[in-house]
């Protein structure tokens, strides 16, 4: 009774802790909300925590027809180089086809994914 109890009281407490320390929002703007193929278009992401606290964030760009965990897996080929700028991330990106795009930001700036990603943007793309 007492391991069932404990188990219990473990369980509960697990449940009431607080989130990770880690996890922050993040906001992800486009300079044009629907792009053409070719446009250049400036990408800027934001957190509610100091930039230089929010560690390494990455930013995939997912193209049509492809699944954001196949993009994940390749994710050198499909990986939009960020640069800090102040207190936020930016990137520019050209989108070589038309459709429906995913802009996903798949960690809070900690080595590995999260899932769900924290971010996941669709852009459809004329």
């Amino acid at each position: 009774m007492r391991r069932v109890l404990l188990a219990a009281g473990l369980a509960a407490a697990l449940a009431l802790a607080p989130g990770a320390a880690a996890k922050y929002r993040i906001t992800l703007t486009l300079t044009t909300q629907q792009p053409r193929v070719g446009q250049l278009v400036l990408v800027s992401l934001r957190t509610d925590v100091p930039a230089d606290q929010a560690g390494t964030l990455r930013l995939v760009a997912v193209p049509p027809g492809m699944s954001i965990y196949a993009a994940l897996r390749t994710e050198e080929r499909h990986r939009l180089p960020l640069v800090r700028i102040g207190d936020r991330w930016a990137a520019n990106i050209r989108f070589s086809r038309p459709g429906r795009w995913r802009l996903v930001v798949p960690n809070w700036g900690a080595p590995g994914y999260a899932i769900p990603p924290p971010v996941v943007r669709v852009v459809r793309v004329r």
